[in-house]
């Protein structure tokens, strides 16, 4: 009887592990409506997120243009472009686009301050220091803000994209789309 008890405990713990347990094509958000947009926070330095990779936040959005966002909560130039960047949103909205913001805060309540402060709309991401040198070794990242164009194929086509303060992104996004 101890050991049906115990195998029932194992297996009951086991079970609750696996549905807590993320995958890299399964990335679970906090979503808030905003302005008709869907906001999604994913703090990558959350232990059930340990798994993910660049390239498998990038794989998830295989079918959209991505339009990538290297920032900061602590960076003005980054936090100046965010109003350009919800206009955009706005324009592109309910085309395949995907507007994802890869932060490099250290301090989680920052950037969660950040994007409530600055109504930020899309795919918002807290880098873990994994994600970090992953997308540093593709891109090199120096500067920030630093915008990275991807096509509906996962291939990069500008790493080095226009900001959103510019009206020429939009028409390099059109062209993908």
């Amino acid at each position: 009887m101890k050991s049906f008890v115990l195998a029932i405990v194992l297996i009951t713990t086991l079970n609750g592990l696996a549905q807590n347990t993320v995958s890299e094509n399964n990335l679970v958000k906090d979503a808030n409506e905003v302005s008709g947009i869907i906001t999604s926070m994913v703090n990558l330095n959350d232990s059930i997120y340990a798994g993910i990779t660049f390239d498998s936040i990038i794989n998830s959005y295989k079918g959209k243009v991505i339009y990538l966002d290297f920032w900061a909560s602590w960076c003005r130039p980054c936090k100046n472009e965010m109003p350009y960047s919800l206009k955009m949103q706005q324009y592109f909205k309910g085309k395949d686009i995907v507007f994802l913001y890869l932060s490099s805060d250290r301090n989680p309540k920052a950037w969660e301050t950040a994007v409530d402060q600055l109504k930020l709309t899309g795919e918002n991401y807290l880098v873990n220091g994994r994600v970090h040198n992953e997308y540093n070794q593709l891109f090199n990242v120096k500067y920030i803000p630093r915008y990275v164009l991807i096509n509906k194929d996962g291939n990069v086509v500008d790493e080095n994209a226009k900001r959103p303060s510019s009206s020429e992104i939009i028409i390099d996004i059109e062209k993908l789309l």
